[in-house]
């Protein structure tokens, strides 16, 4: 459950600006600056304060897509405590500074911590949970995330003077402290990657503690059986080079990642990571204070917590969700939900009104928040063998992030250009992503990785049979 905490931080980070009174563009536009208002980094431009959200984001991209070789270097838990560097780093730079690029340098360092986080605890916990809880113990990720976001939005009640958006920046310091000072105890390096390093007494020793001694031969045999079936299916494709990956655990080249074998997942793990954020869900986080105030609401920061709470308590019970219904079908049904309700925020926001607004992007986050939310990082780590986990975690979660920075720098411009109707492009990019899953992904749910990958190559069987008929007609 350590784990949770530094997903905190990434939640955090992402709606920490999110005060009408920090950065309204008309107050800030005004000269001279009416005292109490753009309370921070007084006169900024929309131009300047977008660098300064995204700063964030781009950093973001910068820890996903380097963590996963750190991750298969040194380990799953020695870089989550490296991580707390950045974090500890980030946040001292944003609380003290007085220029506003300096205060970007700050979110960027934060958003190499976010990244690193999310590229790397999603796989750490689906190598130290059994195969009937995967889907349970990995919505921890995104519940910790959607905790942050709430956390964050209660300080805008007492925090919104001149200087408290300096605590709000510093307090990531807490979070990191309290993982320093617990990890030694608490957490234990991946027995999957101990196996993969070589270091079995280790792994034992790992697996004593996690499950019991009882149970040690039983989770060996799980990570034994996957290993060989890994090496068995880069054999097929990749000859000597796969199997001296897999007992290296150095990660495996892209060129395999789109060779037969792994091309399917590999499309799946991009396409659902960049439609968890190409659908427009941070623009909620982001900008929330701006489209409520558009929505003809006089206190943003009621209808941001309602939303934050939303948000919140999906994802606690998605995990209990999934493992019940399956995460093919909860991803289907959260997609659903999603494009019926930016449908109902067009509509709202178009006929101002307010109260509609509220609820529909209340609807467009909880469905988010069964989905998309949690099951991303979930259904990417199911989804691969185990020696390439780490390796397109990292890749799947960097292309999230990228889609992140798309939609929190375009969103802006968007809005501006489209009005009531900046929610259209979403709703056609959830017609897409909807159509895109139940075409590509089987359920991966209660599934062994085994098993998983069995489906996966009766798939590739399956097509390559059909192709060579029509061929032969």
């Amino acid at each position: 459950m350590l784990a949770f905490v530094l997903p905190l931080q990434y939640g955090w980070s992402t709606s920490q600006l999110n005060l009408h009174k920090f950065n309204n563009v008309e107050d800030c536009n005004a000269r001279p600056v009416v005292e109490g208002t753009c309370i921070m980094f007084p006169g900024h431009t929309k131009f300047q304060w977008t660098i300064v959200v995204n700063a964030w984001i781009f950093g973001g991209m910068i820890g996903a897509g380097l963590v996963g070789k750190f991750a298969d270097r040194f380990g799953r838990k020695q870089v989550l405590i490296y991580n707390c560097g950045f974090i500890i780093a980030g946040a001292v730079i944003m609380a003290a500074v007085s220029n506003l690029w300096m205060f970007a340098v700050g979110r960027l360092l934060a958003g190499i911590a976010s990244g690193a986080t999310t590229g790397n605890v999603g796989g750490y916990i689906n190598e130290i949970s059994p195969p009937h809880l995967r889907s349970l113990l990995g919505a921890i990720l995104h519940s910790g995330i959607t905790v942050g976001i709430l956390l964050v939005a209660t300080t805008f009640f007492y925090m919104d003077f001149e200087n408290g958006w300096r605590y709000i920046a510093a307090f990531p310091i807490v979070l990191a402290a309290i993982f320093l000072s617990m990890s030694p105890f608490l957490m234990v390096e991946s027995p999957v990657w101990l196996l993969l390093k070589g270091r079995r007494a280790e792994a034992e020793a790992v697996l004593t503690r996690l499950f019991g001694t009882e149970n040690v031969p039983v989770a060996l045999e799980w990570i034994e059986s996957k290993r060989k079936h890994d090496m068995e299916m880069q054999s097929s494709t990749w000859s000597e080079t796969g199997n001296e990956v897999v007992r290296s655990g150095k990660g495996v080249p892209f060129s395999e990642l789109i060779a037969p074998a792994l091309r399917r997942q590999f499309i799946i793990a991009i396409g659902v990571a960049c439609m968890q954020k190409i659908t427009g869900i941070n623009t909620v986080f982001y900008y929330s204070s701006d489209l409520f105030s558009q929505a003809g609401l006089s206190n943003a920061r009621v209808s941001t917590i309602i939303i934050d709470i939303v948000n919140m308590l999906p994802t606690l019970v998605s995990g209990f969700f999934a493992a019940r219904f399956g995460n093919r079908r909860m991803l289907l049904c959260g997609l659903a939900g999603m494009f019926i309700s930016a449908i109902g925020v067009t509509l709202s926001l178009s006929f101002s009104w307010s109260a509609l607004s509220i609820l529909f992007i209340a609807t467009y986050v909880g469905s988010f928040g069964v989905s998309l939310g949690p099951l991303m990082y979930v259904v990417i780590a199911d989804i691969f063998p185990d020696y390439a986990r780490a390796t397109v975690t990292s890749i799947g979660v960097m292309v999230a992030w990228t889609a992140n920075l798309i939609v929190g720098v375009g969103y802006p411009y968007i809005s501006s250009a489209l009005g009531n109707l900046a929610y259209v492009p979403f709703v056609v990019l959830l017609a897409i992503s909807f159509v895109f899953l139940f075409a590509l992904l089987p359920e991966t749910s209660g599934k062994t990785n085994d098993e998983i990958q069995d489906e996966f190559r009766a798939i590739r069987q399956k097509k390559r049979r059909e192709v060579t008929a029509y061929l032969q007609m």
